[in-house]
């Protein structure tokens, strides 16, 4: 149970005011009873007195006047506070979804590395903590509810009965206990097989988005895919059916042998009482009494152990998601009072000094021992077979992973001890797989320095260097248009593949600055380093042609990192480095290297092959 006090400091968190007035209201709710059933037990023996008294109108026939007043007034006060229950639990509910999903977006927006992103057991943990998130803390607190109301019913109604016959609270209690420790062990049986199929429910989620997505409907059905990715999410999901099935038939089974101890319970607690009138021992309102305790005692015992399984359950599986909170970053952030400011200018530039890496859940190292150097002001290309690391190096120097050992100085000091946020601020990336978001086409590209999303003369200067231009000047809305069809099809405009990607170029242009002369002197924002990876792989000749004609002065003034497997934007570098399998072989300009006839020359004419 020990995540309940956490829920429930969350709940008071989201809504004090309606956290008290929900505790109000089951006090009442719970005192209720008991004082209803004493003004029953009233009302009946008053009525009892004036029977044999002939109805004489005497003064207990004014109080039978008073006590259906009192019994009026109860039962408004109960019916009017159980709506209210409802309501104010939907309306705390609300306020409570709402502070855990910002609480698991927070945490995932707080790791500032991506390689705990791409390993496995995260995403468990995040599936399990969305899975649970939208219900399962409010399960908990309606629990919570259903058990405060059921203890205060529950602890008059035993003192009412213990005030007759000990023994016999003391055996209703008894005979209830098997009942709770079953659906215990059934809450925990069903939790943890629910838990462990959290990878294979990700897999069906899988095989159902594939059918789904518009990325991959051609070649489902190109390919004729449909009929496979069916029979394996039915195949899955069958697993999963035969796998409960069992459970359920087995907790019907034990769920049927202790209703039945109960009923036979509640029988001979009924015989008692009543042979006990029978005897003249107790008056028709102590029957009535002492009846409904004994039913309410059953009743609510059955709704506080279905109420505390469910709460164990939700335990159980909220546990997941204080699991997802807790989760840390790799990357190791220098404390704000000692982090470094990255110097205004690169003087010396950025150093690769025996880097090593290997991806998490991975022996094979991406590269040993990397050394090289991009110096301050140069522009340095990277080629090099897929899978030689290239990427890697973009986003080691980005920060989004960790180095395995060695260090990467920048200014002769490790990149570890800048601010993270201050270093980031100083890059404009691209991305070989960049982002396409369902928003504005303004929106898309200011993102790529956000302080300026609303600033147009910014952005129009940064669409034009990426080329973007000419396709935002085709959209209905310009620079309004909402990109993507994800939200609305008939809103939306989809771009092609070269469309988007001139996007994205415009996007890491907003940070390299402004191009016209009378632009440079804008506020702020500009990145020092400037990496791009694969930045023209989906344009078209003309656009990459466009693109190549301004990289001198796109690069103007920025230490420029570039990877790409066309040798026409490789050869526009001040140098370029050669990557083999995590080592730099070769190291030199474009007309050096090619003198050298080693294996960027040897790469750079297979290339120029093609066009001969």
């Amino acid at each position: 149970m020990a995540g309940t006090p956490r829920v429930l400091k969350l709940v008071w968190n989201s809504h004090p005011k309606f956290t008290v007035i929900l505790l109000a209201a089951n006090v009442l709710l719970g005192l209720a009873p008991m004082a209803e059933m004493w003004t029953v037990k009233s009302i009946i023996d008053t009525v009892a007195q004036c029977v044999s008294a002939g109805f004489v109108l005497t003064t207990k026939q004014v109080t039978i006047f008073w006590l259906l007043a009192i019994l009026a007034a109860i039962r408004l006060v109960s019916n009017s506070m159980e709506p209210t229950v409802r309501l104010v639990q939907e309306q705390l509910g609300d306020h409570l979804v709402r502070d855990i999903n910002l609480l698991i977006l927070r945490k995932a927006n707080s790791l500032v590395d991506i390689s705990i992103f791409e390993h496995p057991t995260f995403h468990d943990k995040l599936t399990r903590a969305q899975n649970e998130a939208s219900y399962r803390p409010l399960t908990i607190l309606t629990n919570v509810t259903v058990i405060s109301r059921a203890c205060v019913v529950l602890f008059s109604m035993i003192c009412v009965l213990a005030s007759f016959q000990p023994l016999l609270a003391v055996a209703v209690i008894v005979l209830a206990l098997p009942n709770l420790i079953f659906q215990f062990k059934m809450q925990h049986e069903s939790w943890a097989i629910q838990n462990f199929e959290v990878p294979e429910v990700r897999k069906m989620r899988y095989y159902s988005d594939v059918l789904t997505r518009p990325d991959t409907a051609s070649e489902i059905r190109l390919f004729n895919l449909g009929d496979l990715f069916i029979k394996k999410y039915s195949d899955k999901f069958a697993e999963f059916q035969t796998a409960h099935a069992k459970l359920r038939a087995r907790h019907w089974l034990f769920n049927f042998i202790l209703a039945n101890i109960a009923a036979v319970g509640l029988v001979i607690s009924y015989s008692y009482v009543v042979f006990s009138a029978v005897r003249n021992l107790i008056t028709l309102g102590s029957l009535s009494m002492y009846l409904t305790a004994t039913t309410q005692i059953e009743y609510q015992l059955e709704s506080m152990i279905w109420a505390l399984a469910q709460l164990y359950q939700g335990n159980l599986f909220v546990s997941n998601m204080f699991d997802f909170l807790e989760v840390q970053s790799p990357v190791v952030l220098a404390p704000a009072n000692i982090a470094r400011a990255v110097p205004a200018k690169l003087n010396r530039g950025i150093c690769f000094e025996n880097v090593s890496f290997k991806y998490p859940d991975s022996e094979r190292m991406v590269f040993e021992n990397l050394s090289f150097e991009l110096k301050a002001g140069q522009s340095v290309a990277l080629v090099g077979e897929n899978g030689a690391g290239k990427t890697t190096i973009v986003k080691l120097l980005s920060r989004l992973y960790e180095p395995s050992s060695g260090r990467i100085l920048v200014d002769g000091v490790d990149l570890r001890e800048y601010d993270l946020t201050d270093w980031r601020s100083n890059l404009s990336v691209i991305f070989q797989h960049y982002a396409r978001f369902c928003i504005s086409a303004r929106e898309n590209i200011g993102i790529g320095n956000s302080a300026f999303i609303d600033d147009m003369q910014r952005i129009g200067a940064a669409a034009q260097r990426g080329s973007a231009t000419q396709v935002i000047d085709k959209l209905p809305d310009k620079y309004e248009t909402t990109l993507g069809k994800w939200f609305s099809s008939d809103k939306g405009t989809e771009l092609s593949g070269g469309e988007w990607q001139k996007i994205a170029l415009a996007r890491a242009f907003m940070r390299s600055g402004e191009i016209s002369a009378d632009l440079l002197s804008s506020v702020g924002g500009e990145a020092q380093l400037l990496i791009l990876d694969e930045p023209t792989s989906a344009l078209d000749a003309q656009a990459e042609y466009n693109i190549y004609l301004q990289f001198s002065e796109l690069t103007r003034g920025k230490t420029t990192f570039l990877i790409s497997h066309r040798f026409s934007t490789v050869k526009m570098a001040d140098s370029v480095l050669v990557l083999e399998k995590g080592a730099i072989i070769e190291q030199g300009s474009h007309e050096e290297l090619i003198a050298k006839n080693g294996e960027y020359a040897r790469l750079y004419n297979l290339q120029a092959d093609r066009y001969k």
